[in-house]
């Protein structure tokens, strides 16, 4: 299992990164706007180089912003170049990213597909083979499904048809849909950096912690 920051804000993303111990970054169009709206001001190209610095050894995984099929693929390659052992490209699973997926396969690239929601694209994304499929937790649950039980069947379909691909769950907002998406068969999650730090605490140990506190400050006293 696999722990990685879902975010685009670099500040954010190297604090966690001091505390909890993750594998590398998940990023998106998406979040790179929420980034550029808190002040930052790096492209996304600039952004992964300084990624790939600040963090050596983990894995960093972008999304090419075009939707089409040409451009997607050209973006994800100048992604790959900057860091052709750590970057993995997030290619929307459309059938302009299908084509995009293949081509990049065929180069020998390590691909994830995102926006994953459906078996039938689960089983579409494992034969490329796609070396992760990334459905949405709570956009699933938003959407009206059972998010725990639809990761649950697409690792049942993974592991009876002994399929490679690992399941990247991401969309988590919560540490309960963290250890949901995990105990339906999740094999890594990607999570946003408060909620992060939210796994690594509980109300129940710091009231611990903090009797811990109060004992030891009386212990000296003796």
């Amino acid at each position: 299992m696999a722990l990685y920051i879902d975010s685009a804000f670099l500040d954010d993303i190297i604090a966690v990164a001091r505390v909890v111990p993750i594998a590398g970054v998940t990023t998106n169009p998406t979040l790179m706007l929420t980034a550029r709206q808190r002040g930052q001001t790096l492209t996304p190209q600039a952004l992964l180089e300084e990624l790939l610095r600040q963090l050596p050894g983990e894995t960093i995984f972008i999304q090419p912003g075009a939707s089409v099929a040409e451009e997607m693929l050209r973006e994800a390659l100048t992604y790959i170049n900057a860091g052709p052992e750590r970057v993995v490209p997030k290619i929307p699973l459309t059938q302009s990213g299908m084509r995009v997926a293949r081509q990049l396969k065929q180069q020998g690239w390590c691909i994830a597909f995102t926006a994953v929601t459906s078996l039938a694209q689960t089983y579409s994304a494992a034969m490329v083979p796609a070396d992760y499929i990334i459905p949405y937790y709570n956009r699933l649950t938003r959407a009206g499904v059972d998010a725990s039980q639809r990761i649950h069947c697409m690792a049942q379909l993974l592991t009876q048809s002994a399929l490679p691909s690992r399941i990247l769950a991401a969309s988590i907002k919560t540490p309960l849909e963290a250890a949901s998406a995990l105990l339906a068969g999740a094999h890594d999650l990607t999570v946003a950096p408060e909620v992060l730090l939210e796994m690594v605490t509980d109300p129940e140990s710091e009231a611990a912690v903090e009797r811990f506190s109060q004992d030891w400050q009386k212990m000296k006293k003796l």
